[in-house]
């Protein structure tokens, strides 16, 4: 599963919005299954969403795009489940096209919505942070905030949350298990998010942002990288390539199996922040 080194989340937020929003259904991506009980249905083939089926409801995490909210609709009913059976939202992080249907998936599914506590600010006195560039972001209160010692619990999936800065202050990770039809376990993992558009020294600085997110971003990807995955579920899909492997998936064959990967995106992140870093404090 290839890392992408040149992932659109190093673009411009502009550029970004354009190209997930003005076009959504050129970029129309059918939902498919991750790992047991997980499946991607955000409907477009750049931001990942995913559902999991907990054997008491689902959960979703992030929603994309409030113009691609039918598109993971149809995605969620395609795969045979009712969208109104959503019990939580988890959201990795305040940003548009990770949150941007959140309040109408709230509206129609009545889950209670879950973020990190740091991105509160995001929500009510810094709206420009979510880069809706004219696009729809229906406001809206999270029913809970995230809790490292808290584990969130649904049917029998137990999600591990883990506060990840960087991206966004309030950028959260995820770690849980899940178990097939033979009785294996695999553990999936997704990092809230890696992009470093939004943590250069620059973009900091310019929006009041502290420089210590960088050495925050730093810390949680070693973190992470301590931790066994066997499933790196990204939060856009160019990260570890994942899209070309969907021919693979078989009744018997994952390609999405593969604790290397976790580790390979991790230490790259890090590798490219600590790049930065150092351009950065030369140019000083």
């Amino acid at each position: 599963m290839p890392l992408n080194s040149t992932s659109t989340t190093s673009l411009p937020p502009e550029q970004l919005m354009e190209r997930c929003c003005r076009t959504p259904w050129v970029s129309y991506l059918a939902p498919f299954r991750m790992a047991p009980g997980v499946y991607y249905v955000s409907g477009n083939d750049w931001v990942g969403c995913y559902l999991i089926d907990t054997g008491d409801g689902l959960i979703l995490i992030d929603t994309a795009m409030h113009e691609t909210c039918y598109l993971m609709l149809e995605s969620i009913r395609q795969l045979g489940y009712d969208p109104k059976d959503i019990k939580k939202i988890l959201l990795t992080h305040a940003h548009e096209d990770h949150m941007g249907a959140a309040r109408t998936m709230k509206e129609l599914t009545g889950a209670r919505i879950y973020l990190g506590q740091r991105d509160l600010f995001m929500l009510h006195e810094r709206r420009d942070l979510i880069f809706c560039d004219g696009y729809t972001c229906g406001e809206f209160e999270p029913d809970e905030l995230y809790s490292d010692d808290k584990p969130i619990v649904q049917g029998n999936i137990r999600i591990q949350t883990i506060s990840t800065p960087g991206h966004t202050p309030g950028c959260t990770s995820m770690i849980f298990d899940v178990t097939d039809e033979n009785g294996r376990t695999y553990t999936c993992g997704i990092h809230g998010g890696v992009g470093l558009n939004t943590i250069s020294r620059a973009f900091l600085l310019e929006n009041g942002l502290p420089l210590s997110l960088q050495q925050e971003f730093c810390d949680g990807l070693r973190k992470l990288d301590a931790l066994h995955v066997d499933i790196c579920i990204p939060s856009h899909t160019n990260q570890v390539g994942i899209v070309a492997l969907i021919p693979e998936i078989t009744d018997t064959h994952n390609p999405f199996v593969d604790p290397s990967i976790w580790h390979e995106l991790m230490q790259e992140r890090l590798g490219r922040m600590e790049k930065m870093m150092a351009e950065e404090a030369g140019m000083s």
